[in-house]
């Protein structure tokens, strides 16, 4: 199951970890987020790195969460550019991107290639 996209509106802010907000599930107390503009889901990471590796602008780092597991942690979400390629390389669908105009187009144009 790939992350709430839905978060932002349906999940409950419990706080801050390190500049950015945090998530809780409403239906299942264990599920956290981390993020605001850039959002990790704890629960579906296991800490492969690929976002790390994609990322143009180093929104990632590695963390180990509060169950002693490494994750990536969206610690300099300000700095996304929105240009979707850590949603695409991420083999869960772990991290969801908040969406601006223009962006879903952007997704479809990189998923279709030119013709």
């Amino acid at each position: 199951m790939p992350i709430d996209k839905t978060f932002r509106d349906s999940w409950k802010k419990i706080g801050q970890h390190n500049g950015h907000s945090v998530w809780q599930s409403e239906t299942d107390n264990s599920r956290r987020i981390h993020g605001d503009i850039v959002g990790v889901d704890f629960h579906l990471c296991y800490g492969c790195e690929k976002c790390i590796t994609a990322c143009p602008t180093n929104v990632f780092v590695t963390f180990t969460d509060e169950r002693n597991r490494l994750v990536v942690d969206p610690l300099n979400g300000s700095e996304c550019i929105l240009c979707l390629v850590c949603e695409i390389v991420c083999p869960v669908e772990a991290i969801s991107i908040e969406r601006e105009g223009g962006s879903e187009d952007t997704l479809e144009s990189l998923l279709q290639g030119s013709e």
